[in-house]
């Protein structure tokens, strides 16, 4: 499955790719399947940090993702591969400046396997909300202030 969706962030690219940059310091949602992440590689994020993830994926059922940065070059592209939890997948971040901002366009491809292969359109519909909602969180952290950059 593929999902490609963008928003204008009223910050400038350089804050904005901060902000993604170290994913493990920002807060998470209150409702955020993510229960713990962790960066597990020592010194700057750069391509090669690598990221742990727990996530609750059912209400008993809880997964670990490992995702590791692909490219990394600061304030236009930001790429990671995962898979864990039964699935793999690829996250790309395209920061373009605008305006007074930054368009920011998210591509994620994700491949399913195991049991989950049985679920994927519940799984796909479930996905892009949730990628969504996310992505405006972003949005509305960075432009109430978030000291990113």
């Amino acid at each position: 499955m593929y999902f490609e969706l963008s928003i204008s962030i009223d910050r400038s690219p350089a804050d904005v790719f901060a902000f993604l940059r170290d994913k493990d310091l920002y807060p998470q949602e209150v409702d955020s399947p993510v229960l713990l992440l962790e960066k597990t590689t020592p010194g700057p994020t750069g391509t090669g940090t690598r990221y742990r993830e727990v996530v609750q994926m059912l209400p008993y059922l809880r997964g670990e993702i490992l995702s590791e940065i692909t490219r990394f070059e600061p304030y236009q592209f930001l790429e990671e591969d995962f898979q864990g939890a039964g699935m793999k997948g690829h996250l790309a971040y395209q920061f373009v400046p605008e305006r007074d901002g930054t368009r920011i366009t998210q591509r994620e491809s994700l491949h399913l396997s195991g049991p989950l292969r049985l679920v994927g359109p519940v799984v796909k519909h479930m996905l892009a909300r949730r990628l969504t909602l996310r992505l405006e969180e972003i949005k509305r952290i960075l432009e109430s202030g978030w000291p990113a950059g």
